[in-house]
């Protein structure tokens, strides 16, 4: 019979130190499970991005991860709820980077965020500049790029460790009564979530048809007037397309 004696103490990141169960054991919380996960993901980040000269290895796996950490912990109604609703945000916020150009084959092609080359590149001048340097740009890259920003991904997951820890307790705990059932702060979430995600859903698409149009414009509006800076002057001239000049929808 599964030991789960280890389920009434206190969880948190820090259990994975405690002796409690090893991650791949049948009776191993999430939070084994998920701390090497993060740390496998950021060492492949790492030798990637290494590799390939690419830093922005992770911006591939952004709305991806916290997904697949939430399912690590459904165990009853409410956190199954919590990786649906995470699975939804996944979905939609990988669709608008594939429809940006972030996915290619290789996967570790792709554009790179304009940001590292200009940290690399040292033009910001001060302390930045220090990221010139080949090997701090390298210390940099193992400890933000793919640790940090790694550990921000599973902390943005955190609330479903603590609502499989309350759920466990209450199963398994001599002094449990069960999963905590739903309630109406579930509900009101459930609806405020449902809400933001139709608006920015909305959001994405006008968004994405601004820029899309955008380019059209400078491509053919430069084509017939001289470059970019004609076209920039012909939008311009045109009231109706102002908001193109300006290069954010408003």
């Amino acid at each position: 019979m599964m030991d789960t004696s280890f389920l009434c103490s206190d969880h948190s990141f820090l259990s994975v130190f405690r002796g409690d169960p090893p991650w791949w054991e049948p009776s191993a919380s999430p939070y084994h499970l998920a701390l090497t996960t993060c740390h496998i993901v950021a060492l492949i980040v790492f030798v990637v991005s290494t590799a390939s000269g690419n830093l922005s290895q992770v911006d591939k796996l952004w709305s991806i991860l916290p997904a697949a950490y939430a399912c690590m912990c459904v165990v009853d109604t409410r956190t199954a709820l919590m990786a649906c609703m995470a699975s939804m945000w996944s979905v939609r916020l990988t669709f608008n980077f594939f429809r940006r150009g972030g996915y290619s084959w290789p996967p570790w092609r792709g554009d790179e965020d304009y940001r590292w080359e200009v940290l690399r590149s040292g033009v910001l001048g001060g302390w930045w500049s220090m990221l010139s340097n080949k090997w701090i740009m390298v210390a940099f890259n193992v400890f933000f790029i793919s640790l940090f920003q790694n550990y921000l991904l599973l902390y943005i997951a955190a609330p479903s460790f603590v609502a499989w820890s309350a759920a466990m307790k209450g199963m398994h705990c001599p002094s449990g009564e069960g999963a905590p059932p739903l309630n109406i702060i579930d509900g009101v979430a459930c609806i405020l979530f449902v809400s933001f995600f139709l608006v920015e859903t909305v959001a994405d698409n006008q968004q994405c048809n601004f820029q899309k149009k955008k380019k059209e414009l400078i491509s053919s509006l430069g084509t017939a007037s001289g470059g970019f800076a004609g076209a920039v002057k012909s939008i311009s001239s045109q009231t109706s397309l102002k908001e193109y000049k300006d290069g954010f929808c408003k």
